[in-house]
Protein backbone atom coordinates (compact mmCIF):
# COMPACT_ATOMS: atom_id res chain seq x y z
CA UNK A 1 0.00 0.00 0.00
CA UNK A 2 1.44 3.33 -0.66
CA UNK A 3 -0.09 6.45 0.95
CA UNK A 4 0.73 9.84 -0.76
CA UNK A 5 -0.16 13.76 0.71
CA UNK A 6 0.45 16.15 -1.04
CA UNK A 7 0.75 20.06 0.37
CA UNK A 8 -1.69 22.74 -0.81
CA UNK A 9 0.43 25.56 0.46
CA UNK A 10 3.37 25.86 1.92
CA UNK A 11 7.16 24.55 1.94
CA UNK A 12 7.31 20.54 1.21
CA UNK A 13 6.21 18.24 -0.88
CA UNK A 14 4.53 14.32 -0.97
CA UNK A 15 5.24 12.53 1.60
CA UNK A 16 5.11 8.75 0.39
CA UNK A 17 5.34 5.19 2.91
CA UNK A 18 5.71 1.34 1.51
CA UNK A 19 4.28 1.01 5.39
CA UNK A 20 1.20 2.17 6.69
CA UNK A 21 2.37 2.66 9.84
CA UNK A 22 5.07 4.85 8.83
CA UNK A 23 2.32 6.70 6.19
CA UNK A 24 0.33 7.40 8.93
CA UNK A 25 3.15 8.84 11.06
CA UNK A 26 4.14 10.80 8.40
CA UNK A 27 0.93 12.38 7.79
CA UNK A 28 0.40 12.75 11.49
CA UNK A 29 3.58 14.92 11.62
CA UNK A 30 3.26 16.74 8.42
CA UNK A 31 -0.48 17.81 9.88
CA UNK A 32 1.76 18.85 13.30
CA UNK A 33 4.47 21.14 11.07
CA UNK A 34 1.58 22.36 9.01
CA UNK A 35 -0.62 23.56 11.52
CA UNK A 36 0.89 24.05 14.43
CA UNK A 37 -1.38 21.41 16.22
CA UNK A 38 -0.44 18.45 17.39
CA UNK A 39 -3.27 15.51 15.95
CA UNK A 40 -5.14 13.02 17.58
CA UNK A 41 -5.23 9.42 15.93
CA UNK A 42 -7.20 6.84 16.76
CA UNK A 43 -7.57 2.82 16.17
CA UNK A 44 -9.15 -0.37 16.60
CA UNK A 45 -7.20 -3.40 18.38
CA UNK A 46 -7.78 -6.22 15.69
CA UNK A 47 -10.23 -8.81 16.75
CA UNK A 48 -9.13 -12.60 17.22
CA UNK A 49 -6.69 -14.59 18.91
CA UNK A 50 -3.45 -12.90 20.71
CA UNK A 51 -1.72 -16.48 19.40
CA UNK A 52 -2.23 -16.05 15.92
CA UNK A 53 -1.96 -12.21 15.42
CA UNK A 54 1.58 -13.32 16.95
CA UNK A 55 2.25 -15.97 14.23
CA UNK A 56 1.23 -13.81 11.22
CA UNK A 57 3.39 -11.13 12.30
CA UNK A 58 6.21 -13.71 12.65
CA UNK A 59 5.51 -15.53 9.29
CA UNK A 60 4.38 -12.65 7.05
CA UNK A 61 5.63 -9.62 8.90
CA UNK A 62 1.80 -7.94 8.87
CA UNK A 63 0.14 -6.92 12.45
CA UNK A 64 -0.97 -4.39 14.47
CA UNK A 65 -0.52 -0.78 12.77
CA UNK A 66 -1.31 1.00 16.30
CA UNK A 67 1.93 0.35 18.40
CA UNK A 68 4.08 0.42 15.13
CA UNK A 69 3.19 4.01 14.28
CA UNK A 70 3.52 4.88 18.18
CA UNK A 71 7.12 3.71 17.96
CA UNK A 72 7.30 5.14 14.39
CA UNK A 73 6.40 8.72 16.30
CA UNK A 74 7.98 8.14 19.51
CA UNK A 75 11.21 8.12 17.96
CA UNK A 76 10.95 10.64 15.36
CA UNK A 77 9.60 12.94 17.61
CA UNK A 78 11.64 12.49 21.76
CA UNK A 79 9.72 15.71 22.89
CA UNK A 80 6.46 14.54 24.40
CA UNK A 81 4.53 17.90 24.10
CA UNK A 82 5.05 17.53 20.42
CA UNK A 83 4.41 14.61 20.06
CA UNK A 84 1.25 13.62 17.96
CA UNK A 85 -1.36 11.10 19.94
CA UNK A 86 -2.43 7.74 19.59
CA UNK A 87 -5.44 6.67 20.87
CA UNK A 88 -6.10 2.78 20.67
CA UNK A 89 -9.80 1.17 21.86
Amino acid sequence: MLIVVFALDGPGGPVSSTAVANGIAAICLAVRDQFGLVPHVYFDWTEGSPLAHFLRFILWGSGEVAPVTREVLRRAEPDRSRRPHVHVG
